[in-house]
């Protein structure tokens, strides 16, 4: 074995032990947040983070840069978060409680779109300079359907996995969870992002 593959399965083996101590942070501080006050700021300080490792390249300390990103924006990151937990709540209870089922397809494909939109929306809020809620959502929204192939892989790769996981290694969802979802995200965010924004420089933390 040469050592450009020890180097290779090295970097693998780091990335894997990052990605599971970024979701024992992010589950810590959304349960000590009581959830609601603080799934929304974690998941920004998760996407940002990725944002700055995977697409800018650069090297960051994990548990000082997450709490730095999750109060950075912290009223935006509830509010959206609030936005997206209540449109879906809305869209659910029709599926379960419609009877009619032309209804309950509608409402299905319409959750389907709001979570290719949930998708990006943090992506773009760390990477961006949108400073509105509705310019954020309006983002998410033309880069969820504008690549509808980068959702569609995403979220296929993301329920096959999970199930895999759950029927086999039930312990990786606790070990790996939202912070691997945040993953998958941020990889399709970052090839979407390449095409329209550069990289001004990959040796320092960008300015939001």
């Amino acid at each position: 074995m040469t050592m450009d593959k020890i180097n290779k399965i090295n970097d693998v083996l780091i990335l894997m032990l990052k990605i599971a101590y970024l979701n024992l942070i992010w589950l810590g501080i959304t349960i000590l947040g009581l959830g609601i006050f603080s799934v929304g700021p974690a998941s920004y300080a998760l996407m940002k983070y990725y944002d700055q490792t995977l697409r800018l390249k650069n090297e960051l300390p994990v548990l000082r840069t997450f709490w730095q990103y999750f109060k950075e924006r912290y009223r935006q990151s509830v509010l959206i978060s609030w936005i997206y937990l209540a449109v879906c709540a809305v869209f659910i209870v029709n599926i379960f409680f419609n009877r009619v089922w032309s209804l309950q397809i509608i409402n299905v494909l319409m959750l389907i779109l709001v979570l290719f939109s949930f998708t990006h929306v943090y992506t773009l809020m760390a990477a961006t300079k949108y400073e509105k809620i509705s310019e954020l959502l309006k983002g998410a929204a033309l880069l969820g359907f504008g690549y509808l192939h980068y959702s569609i892989i995403t979220w296929t790769i993301l329920g096959v996995s999970y199930f895999l996981a759950a029927r086999f290694a039930p312990a990786l969802l606790f070990l790996f969870g939202f912070s691997f979802a945040g993953f998958l995200f941020a990889m399709a965010g970052r090839k979407i992002l390449k095409e329209f924004l550069p990289i001004e420089n990959e040796n320092k933390p960008r300015e939001i």
